[in-house]
């Protein structure tokens, strides 16, 4: 689900400090994940605009990827392809956190009861945040079910601020940059105050609210999130709720796995 005042995605530029590393690839991984977050796929001039490669080396990169089916191009336009998915999976089936999460996931569900709701499990991966898994209830409404994203900018969604007041001011400051980090700072300091719980009202859809709280690691940096957001769940969203409760037990009890 992408917000309302989302303006799209924003251009993705080379990581500094490259020595040793080699162009070609680290080029490659930037299209993959400019082409992540394109929905409907992007052209190769669009690629280039968000990338800033130009497009003779777009165009060679992107016949490569193809090959080896990384990305599919269709009518002049590029998607993410299927061979990414056995990467993807191979990570998620190596992951303690998904494993570990998911029964406390299912425990959230059945607390929740008849009540339309949709509880994740959010990772962060650079400067964003990815469900890798989510479940609902019943009674969750099948138009805001479909209308899920899977990744988020992570300054931008309850689940990612959740995670990144977990981080130190120099972490956060160099994973955003200072306009990003200075734009969430109150923000952060009202997860502080609430007890570390990040919430949502209308962010993606009117009247769907969320409620988030990190899991943390070994290093009391956050590892992921537990997320519930409902369209019946308004009075939910307090630190002393009793959801909220919940979710934290959940959170606290993942950590205590991860550790040992």
């Amino acid at each position: 689900m992408q917000t309302p005042h989302n303006p799209g995605p924003e251009p993705v530029k080379e990581k500094t400090g490259n020595e040793g590393r080699v162009q070609v690839i680290d080029r490659a991984v930037l299209l993959l994940r400019t082409l992540s977050r394109l929905k409907q796929g992007g052209s190769a001039l669009e690629l280039s605009r968000l990338t800033g490669i130009d497009r003779t080396t777009i165009h060679r990169v992107l016949k490569t990827l193809a090959h080896w089916q990384l990305i599919e191009p269709q009518a002049g336009n590029y998607r993410i392809g299927p061979e990414s998915l056995i990467y993807s999976t191979a990570y998620l089936n190596r992951l303690n956190l998904r494993r570990l999460a998911l029964p406390y996931a299912i425990e959230l569900q059945r607390v929740i009861g008849e009540r339309p709701a949709i509880v994740s499990i959010s990772m962060p991966v650079g400067d964003e945040v990815v469900l890798i898994e989510r479940m609902w209830t019943p009674s969750t409404p099948l138009n805001v079910i479909v209308d899920l994203a899977d990744q988020f900018p992570i300054d931008r969604v309850p689940s990612g601020r959740a995670i990144l007041a977990t981080y130190d001011d120099a972490t956060r400051l160099a994973l955003l940059g200072e306009a990003r980090h200075a734009a969430v700072l109150p923000l952060l300091r009202d997860i502080a105050a609430q007890e570390g719980f990040s919430f949502g009202d209308s962010e993606f859809k009117p009247g769907l609210s969320s409620l988030a709280y990190p899991i943390q690691g070994q290093a009391s940096q956050a590892v992921g999130a537990l997320v519930v957001a409902g369209l019946d769940l308004h009075d939910e969203m307090n630190a002393q709720s009793t959801l909220a409760s919940h979710v934290r037990r959940a959170c606290e009890g993942i950590a205590v796995q991860l550790a040992s």
